[in-house]
C-alpha cells in the first residue's frame, strides 16, 4: 500500500512538474495586482505588485490556509518508519482542481524545521473536501508547529 501511495505521489509530482503553472503560493505570500493589470498579463514590478512576505492570515485554531485550500483536522503519526500527516483539505478557490501537490512543513518548539511531508489531491470540485495523507521519511516527532504550502496546482 505504501509503495502504491509513494508511486502515485511521485507520478503526480512528475505530471504536475511538466505543466507551465505559476510558482507555489504559500500562506505567507500575497500578490496585489493593480486595477490596470489584465488577467492574462504579467504584473509589472511596482511597489504595489511586488510579492512581499507577510504574516499568515489569522485562522481558527487548527485551521490553515495555503493557496486555494483550507486545511483542518491535522494529525501526525509514525508507522513502520514513515511519518503520516493526515488532514482534511478543502478547495476554497473559484475553480475545480485537476491535481495539486501540497507540502506540510513541521517545526519544533525552537522553530527548527524537522522535515517536510508531501501529499496530493486529484479531481477536486470547487468547495469539495478530501482527506489527504502527506508522507515523509523525516523524523517528525516533537513537532510544535506546521505550515502548509501548495507546490503545484493545475
Amino acid at each position: 500500500m505504501k509503495k502504491i501511495l509513494f508511486v502515485s505521489v511521485a507520478a503526480l509530482v512528475l505530471a504536475a512538474g511538466c505543466s507551465s503553472e505559476q510558482p507555489a503560493k504559500t500562506s505567507s505570500q500575497t500578490t496585489t495586482p493593480t486595477a490596470s493589470t489584465a488577467p492574462s498579463e504579467t504584473p509589472k514590478a511596482t511597489p504595489e505588485t511586488t510579492t512581499k512576505p507577510t504574516e499568515a492570515p489569522k485562522a481558527k485554531e487548527g485551521e490553515y490556509t495555503a493557496g486555494d485550500f483550507k486545511i483542518t483536522g491535522v494529525s501526525v503519526k509514525e508507522s513502520a518508519g514513515m511519518w503520516m500527516v493526515t488532514a482534511k483539505v478543502q478547495n476554497t478557490g473559484d475553480k475545480d482542481i485537476q491535481a495539486a501537490i501540497l507540502s506540510a512543513v513541521l517545526y519544533d518548539k525552537d522553530e527548527k524545521r524537522l522535515g517536510i511531508a508531501q501529499g496530493g489531491v486529484e479531481g477536486m470540485k470547487k468547495g469539495e473536501s478530501k482527506t489527504v495523507q502527506f508522507v515523509s521519511i523525516d523524523k517528525l516527532d516533537g513537532y510544535k508547529k506546521v505550515e502548509f504550502q501548495v507546490d503545484t496546482s493545475i
